[in-house]
């Protein structure tokens, strides 16, 4: 059953997302500056949960919630996690609340995309910088040419967060328990690890096979007491 989830993971679709820590154009990137509405499902910090259609302004941290004929905002200060569709990418979208410290030096609650969430949680922050016009005096910085998405990819472990700068020295390590299973499906699949979306793959193989042991340590103590 285990190699059977190995080879499953091999034609897993790949994940279209940017290299850690980089940038790209709004072009692409599924929610541009403009409110964009999709399916989804918001949970707040009281418990309450929300269900209907949903727009996440990336720029200033807004998510707009539309049920029925009502339409109110939130920022992270009011919400747990939210969930939507995104038509855009085709797939399921997860983005948490969590405490994190800002440039500035304060710390706030802020939206995180979750990309990877178990024994290893990857998260990512995207934000928008404005790149100014190169023909323009940069005395001027009121002047841009377009905006761009900044991704960080970050490992959270405990509260605690650890940007990824190379993955292969930051995040494999932390795969010791499977390597062997995790080097092979890397050599079998031909993967270089350059990219987010094979990283991913790798850290969401890692997860499935920590919590299948888990599983199989519970049914074999579960049958010992029987």
């Amino acid at each position: 059953m285990k190699y059977i989830c190995l080879l499953f993971f091999c034609s897993i679709t790949q994940f279209t997302m940017a290299e850690a820590t980089t940038e790209v154009a709004t072009t692409y990137f599924a929610f541009p500056q403009t409110w964009f509405w999709c399916t989804g499902r918001v949970t707040l910090e009281n418990d309450v949960v929300l269900e209907g259609d949903i727009s996440y302004d990336l720029k200033f941290e807004a998510l707009q919630v539309k049920t029925g004929n009502v339409t109110r905002t939130f920022t992270a200060e009011n919400i747990t996690v939210f969930e939507m569709f995104d038509p855009i990418k085709y797939r399921h979208r997860k983005y948490v609340a969590v405490d994190h410290i800002m440039d500035e030096g304060y710390k706030r609650k802020t939206f995180f995309e979750v990309l990877a969430d178990g024994e290893i949680t990857i998260l990512r922050k995207s934000r928008y910088l404005r790149r100014p016009r190169i023909t323009e005096d940069f005395r001027a910085p009121h002047i841009y040419l377009n905006a761009v998405c900044r991704h960080t990819y970050y490992i959270y472990q405990g509260e605690q967060f650890a940007e990824i700068e190379d993955f292969k020295s930051q995040v494999l390590p932390l795969m010791q328990s499977h390597r062997k299973k995790v080097d092979d499906y890397v050599r079998r699949c031909e993967l270089k690890l350059q990219e987010i979306h094979e990283q991913m793959r790798v850290v969401i193989l890692y997860n499935q096979l920590v919590l299948e042991e888990r599983n199989d340590k519970l049914l074999s103590e579960s049958l010992g007491d029987e």
